[in-house]
This record gives structure tokens, sequence and C-alpha cells, in this order.
């Protein structure tokens, strides 16, 4: 039976100005032609799938789209050409509008964006209900009952866009929390790197002498459980509200977070990718918008090589070595009693290194939205402002002024301090002096004082006659003080 692929429905988005591949499932050996507007591509099925690539087009609609194996036409309306992005990472790009600050101010005036979604089902494993979703799954228009389900920082990022570009947005939405970058892989990327390797070894320890069967009746048990922890913690929190975490697991009981092994764990290495991002490519994009990088802070050694391969295989996967992505650099947050944890700072920079590193990469930079406590800030209006900022200036080439935040260029001695020069679209200001720091040969790092000067940064201590690096910023949570007049702040460094 001819079908189109389960991303192809009613009031789908398609990305304006490229190659658009569409693809579907028919009978061995039928000829199957697209069309849409004036222009149209055949493809033949080869193993029981077809692909047609038909020519780039300009934005605008609505139109139909069709496809037909010579006895069956399948029709598809209210079709947009516009601009799409994927919406990619863990619970930070997943936080939907309804739990971000000022929900009823956010949704107002949702029905008057030029903006529609796809959610791709978070499902681990292929089983009837997966399918059953997957074929359920639509093109959501923008309405309050639906857009309060939508990621946050995808709306707002979008609804700015429309605005700008003056077409429709079109977000398809595949990220899922807690996970790793290494969910995102597949197998074969992930045994390519040491790094991957060493995901993929824990997840067989973990599944040692169990079956699949067995693995999947202990992660079922875990989620009885931990579905009524979480009520049970909710409750909780909204009558004690000042309350720790120490406090609340006390009186809720032991957090059993993120559960055992098994192939039903979404949090598996590979298994997203396998579900979800398979599911999808290579339907063509703009760009991809990606938060992610909390879950990965136990081996932040390895985050560099992880984060390089899986952009480099997605723009594989979705036929495009030029896709954009814009990565969100992690924000301020830590928990009580891990002060001297400073993963996230190391993810940060390798984030930064990423983005720097590639052309077709650009980053937001969110230290400032940070809360101590909490892990899903709620205002998620600054991370997205941040992704358009990016996006105008990397994508679609619009230079507009004072667009960047300050990123260190380099680092030079200069009499008894150290000075380091800045890329940054407007003057440095300091907003305090709290986070600065230099060492000299010995190592030891000495809280310095800070001066700026247009696109240069001072720092001198009396500790350190002779200093030879800085950094700022080094800390999962603590203050942010440097800037750019802008109102963009700067990212963390350190250069040793």
């Amino acid at each position: 039976m001819l079908r189109f692929a389960p991303i192809f429905k009613d009031h789908l988005v398609l990305q304006r100005e490229k190659p658009l591949h569409i693809w579907g499932t028919a009978p061995e050996g039928s000829l199957v032609t697209v069309s849409i507007g004036h222009v149209s591509a055949a493809a033949e099925t080869v193993g029981g799938r077809w692909e047609a690539v038909l020519p780039p087009l300009p934005a605008g609609g609505p139109y139909t789209l069709t496809a037909t194996d010579g006895e069956t036409e399948l029709t598809l309306s209210d079709v947009m050409l516009g601009e799409v992005w994927l919406c990619g990472g863990q619970s930070n790009m997943e936080l939907v509008l309804r739990d971000a600050a000022r929900p009823g101010e956010l949704l107002a005036s949702c029905e008057k964006s030029d903006v529609r979604l796809y959610h791709v089902g978070k499902r681990a494993f292929f089983d009837e209900q997966f399918y059953a979703e997957e074929e359920a799954s639509t093109w959501q228009l923008p309405m309050q009952n639906t857009c309060q389900f939508w990621t946050a920082i995808g709306y707002l990022f979008a609804q700015e866009l429309a605005k700008k570009l003056g077409v429709t947005i079109g977000l398809v939405e595949c990220c899922c929390g807690g996970t790793s970058a290494t969910a995102w892989m597949s197998a074969g990327n992930l045994q390519s790197t040491v790094a991957g390797q060493k995901y993929l070894a824990d997840y067989d320890k973990g599944m040692a002498g169990l079956t699949d069967e067995e693995a999947n009746a202990a992660y079922r048990e875990y989620c009885d459980y931990q579905n009524a922890w979480q009520e049970r913690m909710n409750a909780y929190c909204l009558e004690n509200p000042r309350a720790s975490w120490e406090q609340a697991c006390a009186a809720c009981g032991e957090n059993r977070w993120p559960g055992p092994h098994a192939p039903m764990n979404p949090l598996r290495p590979h298994g997203l990718y396998d579900t979800m991002l398979s599911r999808i490519t290579p339907f063509t994009l703009r760009g991809v918008l990606y938060y992610q990088g909390e879950s990965d802070d136990q081996r932040p050694d390895d985050y560099e090589t992880l984060l390089t391969c899986m952009i480099r295989e997605w723009r594989h996967d979705f036929h495009d070595p030029a896709l954009p992505f814009l990565l969100v650099q992690l924000p301020m947050y830590a928990e009580n009693g891990t002060a001297e944890f400073v993963n996230w700072a190391k993810i940060r920079l390798v984030q930064e290194r990423v983005a720097r590193a590639d052309r077709h990469a650009g980053l937001a930079v969110i230290p400032d939205c940070g809360e101590f406590g909490d892990i899903h800030p709620k205002e998620k209006r600054p991370p997205a402002h941040r992704l358009y900022l990016q996006a105008l200036r990397e994508v679609y080439g619009l230079q507009e002024e004072h667009t960047t935040a300050p990123l260190l260029r380099c680092a030079i001695p200069e009499n008894d301090g150290i000075r380091l020069f800045f890329e940054t679209s407007s003057p440095l200001e300091l907003r305090g002096t709290e986070g600065f720091e230099i060492c000299g040969a010995d190592g030891e790092w000495h809280t310095a004082a800070p001066s700026v000067n247009e696109d240069t940064l001072l720092l001198t201590a009396p500790e350190v006659p002779h200093p030879v690096h800085a950094r700022y910023a080094w800390y999962n949570y603590g203050a942010v003080s440097l800037y750019a007049q802008n109102g963009l702040p700067a990212a963390p460094f350190n250069t040793q």
C-alpha cells in the first residue's frame, strides 16, 4: 500500500529554497510520483521504500502535496513552504510553554503566530503502541490547547523568526529529558570512538546476565515506582516550597532515576537515534536548535568527541553537510553540596569550542539564565532570543548590530597582569567583580581584580606578579559579572 512517512501529514511545513526529500513506503518496484505546485519528481520503490527529491521552491502556500503510484493517490492539504527547525536535546528543550514563566502571557497570542509543530513520539523501542502513536502524529496548528504542550524555547524562537522573515516556521520537536548525547547517536558511531565505547560498555555491564525481557520487566517496575515517587514529590513541594532536596527525598523516599539499563529505557545509548531521529531523516531542515549536555556532566572530557561526532552524523543523515547547529551553552546550576563540582563549567567550555571550530554552528550564551536549585530554569525567553540572534547572524546573514556575546579571543601577559581580548559586537562592561581568577606558573589560582577597556579585560592580583593563565565563572553556579554593553553576557572561559 502506498504511504507517506509519518512526518508527512496535513498542515506540514516544508523547507523553502532547498531540495525537498519526500519519502514513504509502497509495493516493491512501484514508481511513485510526488507533486506540489508546478513541480514533481518520481522515485522507484526499492526494499519497500521510495524517496523522491523535489527541486527548491520559494516560500508560500497553502499547497497540496500528492503522491501516486498509478493506482492510489495520496493528498496532503494546507502545506506551507517556509523555514523548518529541529528542536533537539533534553529536558530544557522539552520544557513546555505551560510550565515556563508567565504561561498565560505566552499563550495569549499564540493563535496569531505563524508557527506549526510536529512532535516526534518519545518511545525508545518498537512495539504496537510505537507504530500507533507514530501513525496518529500530526502537524499541529498554533492554538492554546496545543501550544501549551510545545517546546517553550522552540516556540519563542520561532515566533520571533516568523515575524522577522514573514514566512511560516515549522518546528520538529525531537528531544527527550535526561538524555546523553549518546542516546542520539548510532551504535556504529559510538563504537567508532573511545568516548562512545565507554557508554556502550556501561550499558552492556548493566545488561550482563539478563535477557531483554528480564531487563524490561525491571524497568517497568522502576517506572511504576518512579511515577508514584514523582507524585509524592510534587505534592510535598507544593506544601513545602522552601524545603531542600534532601528534606524532600527524606519525606518522599529514594529517587531511583535514571532507572536500570534496559532496551525500554530511553536513556540507553543509541536508543532514541534508532526510534526517534531515524524516523524523520532525511526531512529537509534549515537547521537544528540543540540544548543538551546536562546528562553528560559525569564525563565532560568525552563530550567534545561525542558532540562533534553527533553533529557530523546528523548532517550525514539529513543529507546536508552544511546543516546549521545552534547550540545552547549550559546556564548556571548547582544542587546543595556540589560547590566544588565544576563539570558544568567544563561542558560549557566544550560547547564553545565545538561551536567555534564549526563554521556552520552558533552558540547561545546564557550563564545569566540559571537557577541554583532548579535544573530547569522557567524563564525561556532569553535563551530563545539568543538562539534567534544566532540564527540571524550565522544562518540568514543578517548582520544586525550588537547581536553577539563576548567570546575570548586570546590572553597576553602584561606587566603584572594578564590582558584578555574578546570577539564582541559591543564594548565590554562589568556588572560586578566576582568570578575572575589568575594563576602563575605554580598553578595556584587567586581572585583577580578586573578592569575593562572596549574589547579587552585586564586582570591583576597582588599574589600573582607574573600571571600565565586566567579564568572566569569557573564554577557550576556563581556570579555573572562580565557583559557586553548590548546586554549579552560573556561566555565563561579558562585559558589553562
